[in-house]
């Protein structure tokens, strides 16, 4: 490890990139346990310092990913990525995502642990307080997936690497190359992936990789907070990545009719009411802001995923299964279902038992 730390924290003059070789090596060792925890808080300065390259960041993801928990495949799904720090205002996605499930479209809601110096509520987190179990075994995970449609996976659990590197993360208290890895691990390789940036560099590292990733379709959101979530009181740039290529284009809600006021900010317990709220069919004043940006976000996933032919035809359907109360109904679902998944587990000292968010 230390060839490879000399390599990139040298003299300026002197630094360089990894080969592909050379950084799946050092993640090898890292994953591995074979570096000290200061060997690893030294690697990942030197290389946020240099600046990861799409080689190092795709060496970073292989070899993560062949140390993650054995997953069956779940193509044609769409992986929904959320910011490391969590939310700090209304979790647009959540409802999005149980209003494509209710229409059969896997969804796989992916996120982290948030490190204590940032303050955002983690998915993980609001899930809980709905009564939803994420610490299941890979064969209940599937379970749920396969019946509903929906399923929430924590990187941590499903890559013990990952987990093993969260003190060195928060002593370090910077963005590394292990927040983008996390994002873009796909271990059940999805075919679409949505994800949400704050900074043009985060976009730009994140268009190399996205593909080789196994996306086959990604769209890189300049959302709310930095998350996947587009606003409606003001326009959003997204970038679309696909095999043959990218580009980039311009999100106006007001050509949709959508206007709106920033949404404030709030804490765990208000973004479970009001997510509670607006898929219990409210529809009052109080709600409208919140309840728009659901409309909004689920009609452009519905066309962006080709679930329907038109961003219109997208905003009528999210607008009829919310007043069906589709959502909650799938929600409901999940939190019975994983709960009595949950009682039958098999002790976690059993060989069998395999965790996963």
């Amino acid at each position: 490890m230390k060839k490879w730390i000399q390599a990139m924290g040298s003299e300026p003059s002197n630094m360089r990139d990894l080969t592909y070789e050379e950084a799946v090596e050092a993640a090898s060792q890292m994953a591995g346990g074979e570096s000290t925890d200061a060997q690893c808080a030294a690697f990942l300065m030197a290389l946020c310092m240099k600046g990861e390259s799409a080689e190092e960041l795709m060496a970073f993801i292989d070899v993560y990913r062949s140390h993650s928990l054995p997953y069956q495949d779940v193509p044609n799904s769409l992986t929904a990525s959320g910011p490391q720090e969590g939310r700090g205002r209304f979790p647009i996605t959540l409802p999005v995502s149980l209003l494509l499930a209710s229409v059969g479209f896997n969804q796989v809601m992916q996120g982290g642990a948030a490190l204590p110096s940032k303050q955002g509520t983690v998915m993980r987190d609001i899930l809980d307080g709905f009564g939803i179990a994420v610490n299941l075994s890979i064969k209940a995970w599937h379970t749920i997936l396969a019946q509903l449609h929906i399923g929430y996976l924590s990187t941590e659990q499903i890559c013990p690497p990952i987990g093993r590197l969260r003190q060195v993360r928060e002593q370090l208290g910077l963005r590394t190359v292990i927040d983008t890895l996390e994002r873009v691990l796909n271990p059940v390789l999805s075919t679409n992936l949505i994800i949400g940036v704050g900074q043009k560099k985060t976009l730009e590292s994140l268009i190399p990789i996205s593909i080789r990733a196994g996306f086959q379709q990604a769209y890189i959101v300049h959302g709310i907070d930095g998350s996947e979530d587009l606003p409606i009181y003001q326009n959003s740039t997204i970038r679309i990545v696909t095999p043959w290529g990218d580009e980039s284009r311009l999100v106006e809600p007001q050509k949709f009719g959508f206007v709106s006021t920033t949404l404030p900010q709030i804490h765990k317990e208000e973004q479970i009411e009001l997510v509670e709220r607006i898929i219990m069919g409210d529809e009052g004043l109080e709600v409208k802001r919140e309840r728009d940006h659901v409309i909004f976000n689920a009609g452009l996933r519905l066309k962006w995923f080709d679930k329907v032919d038109s961003y219109e035809d997208g905003f009528q359907l999210a607008e009829s299964l919310l007043r069906r109360r589709e959502a909650q109904k799938l929600l409901q679902k999940w939190a019975d279902q994983s709960q009595h998944l949950k009682r039958q587990e098999p002790p976690k000292n059993d060989d069998s038992w395999a965790e996963i968010g």
